[in-house]
């Protein structure tokens, strides 16, 4: 008769944690991977890709096209005088802020004075953008304003999305 030894349990493998480690790794590399794939798909777009990309599902002809470029030209130019209108008010508004005893009616005079020229911009841009959605059939006036309204919608320009705000 032969005594049987008793079976110690196994000890895992040596080779367990390398295996582990290796396909941590791995995936770690894959997601890494793909995140940089998709950037590199959908990277940041220019103001300029935007139109062309809102203009292509829209799929405008050559006269709304124009019309779509004119509105958009419009509301760029508009938005820079803006921007240099009303950044001295700011400006000044901010040093009277500064003061010990700032005044306060200045103050409220400037910054109704960027209130109005903000509102007046509104009014100019509203403008534009009804000359060029008489230019759309009733589907792209549809998908236009669908598209404009969406914030998850990172192709559209960002001074079409303030309109809507």
């Amino acid at each position: 008769m032969t005594a049987e030894i008793p079976s110690r349990p196994r000890a895992a493998p040596a080779r367990l944690p390398w295996i582990l480690l290796a396909l941590s790794l791995a995936l770690n590399l894959f997601f890494v991977g793909g995140v940089f794939w998709v950037r590199s798909q959908h990277g940041p777009m220019g103001p300029a890709e935007r139109v062309e990309r809102l203009a292509k599902q829209l799929t405008l002809d050559a006269n709304q096209r124009t019309a779509f470029e004119r509105f958009v030209q419009t509301i760029r130019l508009k938005a820079r005088d803006l921007r240099e209108t009303n950044q001295p008010l700011v400006d000044e508004a901010w040093q009277d802020f500064a003061k010990a005893q700032p005044d306060e009616a200045a103050v409220d005079k400037l910054f109704e004075a960027a209130a109005n020229n903000r509102r007046n911009f509104q009014v100019e841009a509203g403008r534009a953008l009804r000359a060029f959605l008489i230019t759309l059939n009733e589907e792209q006036r549809a998908t236009f304003i669908t598209l404009v309204k969406s914030r998850d919608n990172r192709f559209t320009l960002p001074l079409l999305r303030h309109l809507v705000q």
